[in-house]
């Protein structure tokens, strides 16, 4: 060992000696990143080291990250998922945890994710897949629009049943869409469904307010879906949402005119809360807001 490498050594281990404070923290090549994001009440969060191209033209099937190799998408401790309710990812079920994230990359679309629920684990330590493992088939596409100088996990799409995680670097982007388990549902027995259904007048809570209008309460496929006469631009035709005994709110549809096939996109609680009531034999209803505003009443 020559004198110049053992006074560097010497210089690194006094270093490690006085560990720098709070106030001056060490900068490392790849620098921690966390991201998360909630639907539904479920957060999602990653937890990971951002390594850098520093100027590599390649660095997929080359010594940064080998074809075939258990690989963590990440630096330093092994990238983390972390949920705090149970998730399904690419149709697979997650239990509620804390998990280290694993890749076995390969050179054609086809990646598998594995999640381990040992998370305290270094990322050169490439744990071969075990029984403990949970595998989750995600997508690869090596020809990104773009070059990610530096590693990035990200959310680009946000439903309100679920999410998409992306992993860009270079110009390999992997996805895998997430679904949460709902807290409301806009499916209804129709035995139940039935007693809510009809046409009723509109009453408006200023008294001077002559203007007619009806609200609509239909059963189709497999929930209550409502509407406004004449028709609102913004909810057209929309979900009922049970909350509660005979209380409901409004899912918005991804694209009213289809809504049968459609998607909810927004759950309009608290904004938009529907309580029926019955008074002699008469099925009536009222819409309040947050702060318990009436909005309007109606009845059948």
């Amino acid at each position: 060992m020559g004198r110049l490498t053992t006074t560097l050594l010497f210089a690194v281990s006094a270093g490690l000696l006085l560990m720098p404070t709070a106030t001056h923290a060490q900068i490392r090549a790849s620098e921690l990143q966390s991201i998360s994001q909630t639907v539904d009440g479920t957060k999602v969060t990653i937890e990971y080291s951002r390594p850098r191209l520093r100027g590599r033209d390649v660095v997929w099937g080359t010594k940064a990250v080998q074809w075939g190799e258990v690989w963590t998408p990440g630096a330093n401790q092994a990238t983390t998922l972390e949920i705090n309710q149970p998730i399904t990812i690419s149709g697979v079920p997650v239990p509620k945890g804390k998990y280290a994230v694993w890749m076995i990359v390969a050179q054609d679309s086809l990646w598998t994710m594995l999640l381990d629920p040992e998370w305290r684990q270094f990322h050169m330590d490439h744990p071969e897949p075990a029984d403990r493992h949970i595998k989750v088939p995600v997508h690869a596409d090596s020809s990104a629009a773009w070059s990610e100088e530096v590693l990035t996990f990200s959310f680009p799409a946000v439903t309100a049943r679920g999410a998409t995680i992306a992993m860009h670097w270079h110009r390999m982007r992997v996805t895998m869409n997430y679904t949460v388990e709902p807290t409301l549902s806009e499916l209804l027995p129709e035995a139940e469904a039935l007693q809510y259904v009809g046409r009723y007048v509109i009453k408006p809570p200023d008294a001077a307010d002559t203007s007619t209008a009806a609200f609509i309460v239909t059963y189709q496929n497999g929930g209550l879906k409502a509407r406004f006469e004449p028709e609102d631009t913004y909810m057209q035709t929309f979900a009922l949402m049970r909350v509660g005994p005979d209380i409901f709110t409004a899912g918005l549809y991804m694209a009213a005119e289809v809504f049968a096939d459609g998607e909810v996109y927004e759950v309009l609680r608290p904004d938009f809360m529907l309580t029926f009531s019955r008074e002699n034999q008469t099925m009536q209803f009222e819409v309040r807001g947050p702060n318990d505003q009436l909005y309007f009443s109606g009845h059948r």
